[in-house]
């Protein structure tokens, strides 16, 4: 039978048990998936914690990447024993096969290594839908991201620079900037030790950043309000520390007739055809030479240690879990 990781509490990394569970049927509209890999997000770790409460018990994992072993659907596109991807689906995906809804999957294209597919789509897609719809950025924009050697800033971060952007990124520890430097970042701030919006300022001649790209949450929000040039758009996607504190709508008047937004990934890809949209582009930025580093490497008996890591803000760049 195939291994899952499933949890019956929300708590710390031990709370995942892997068992062994027999297959479902597959009903109209859905597809079973044999994984070849599918990716580790700290979407999934405030799953766990229960910052985003799922009812128990629950498996885990949103993204992934493997063989169609069986459909049910009237999707011409898809077919027994094709390659396919997908991210953003109810969690589930730490799992050796799974069964999604058919019309999440996206077929992968020979030139995507699958691996990449499973690690990064989800970033991939995230990065897309924000730096083309929700806030469009064009060259000469200064661009503040936060978690810069993170996964979804790797991304984000490279693809600011080929628009012709300015990027600042921020990251947590010294470590990390060599990376941040050589995945599209003009500048990087190691944010644990310096004033994040007074170095914003100074290095953009007072003026601050067009949009800031926020997933950190609590310890970042306030400086990243305080990064914005005058009616700046502050979009704040994740909340890695915790919830920003709510803020009073003079407040952003007050730093500048700013913009503020919290952009959901399921909101932006409700349609078929804008996952697909988002993909293309994601699948096209790697052709034109956007690097999707995989830092880590992990089996699925090793998913405690992976959660730690992630936590630990051991990691670089994407992480996979590889069957």
């Amino acid at each position: 039978m195939p291994k899952v990781v499933k949890i019956k509490s929300f708590g710390n990394a031990e709370v995942m048990q892997i068992t062994e569970e027999e297959s479902s049927p597959v009903k109209a509209g859905e597809a079973r998936i044999e994984h070849l890999a599918v990716g580790l997000n700290y979407l999934d770790i405030m799953h766990r914690q229960g910052h985003y409460p799922l009812p128990l018990p629950t498996g885990l994992g949103v993204a992934g990447c493997g063989i169609i072993r069986e459909i049910r659907s009237e999707l011409s596109e898809l077919a027994v024993g094709d390659l396919v991807a997908y991210a953003g689906i109810p969690p589930g995906s730490y799992a050796q096969e799974r069964i999604v809804p058919a019309d999440r999957l996206v077929k992968l294209p020979a030139d995507i290594d699958p691996a990449v597919a499973a690690a990064a789509l989800q970033h991939g897609i995230t990065a897309a839908l924000l730096i083309k719809d929700v806030f469009a950025v064009a060259p000469g924009h200064f661009v503040l991201v936060h978690a810069a050697a993170g996964g979804v800033g790797t991304v984000l971060c490279q693809w600011a620079k080929a628009i012709g952007a300015t990027v600042i990124g921020t990251v947590g520890n010294q470590e990390k900037v060599s990376h941040a430097l050589e995945h599209g970042c003009d500048h990087v701030l190691v944010s644990t030790v310096e004033n994040v919006a007074e170095r914003v300022r100074a290095l953009t001649a007072g003026r601050g950043v067009n949009v800031a790209y926020d997933s950190v949450g609590a310890d970042s929000f306030e400086s990243s309000l305080n990064s914005l040039a005058f009616r700046g758009m502050l979009v704040s996607f994740g909340s890695a520390s915790g919830d920003p504190s709510p803020v009073p709508v003079g407040d952003l008047a007050e730093v500048g007739s700013v913009y503020l937004t919290r952009p959901r990934f399921i909101h932006y890809t409700r349609t078929r055809s804008d996952l697909l949209r988002y993909s293309e582009a994601f699948f096209e930025a790697i052709r034109n030479g956007l690097k999707v580093p995989i830092g880590q490497t992990y089996n699925i008996d090793e998913i405690v240690r992976a959660h730690k890591d992630v936590e630990s803000r051991k990691t670089k760049g994407s992480s996979v879990i590889a069957f």
